[in-house]
């Protein structure tokens, strides 16, 4: 009964110790640059191709937010310079 424990203990601490050495995966977030149509990754300030601004800080709370969203989406407050339209 303990040898059983004891294996199903080892089993355990292989699997833990092959998860935390696994590599780890990273993938990048890409999107279309609205200027050019090319992939630009999501944290992107300027598209590298036609050199587009992608983000800009929010005027009310100054977190970063993308050029194409009419609210930012960290304080909801309304993007400057867009129609209400």
């Amino acid at each position: 009964m303990i040898f059983l424990l004891l294996m199903i203990m080892a089993f355990l601490f292989l699997k833990i110790q092959d998860n935390l050495n696994a590599p780890e995966i990273v993938e990048s977030v890409t999107a279309a640059c609205p200027g050019c149509a090319k992939e630009v990754e999501l944290d992107w300030m300027v598209c590298p191709h036609c050199l587009q601004r992608l983000r800009e800080n929010c005027p009310q709370c100054h977190q970063r937010k993308m050029i194409i969203h009419l609210f930012c989406p960290s304080c909801g407050s309304r993007a400057v310079g867009q129609d209400n339209g």
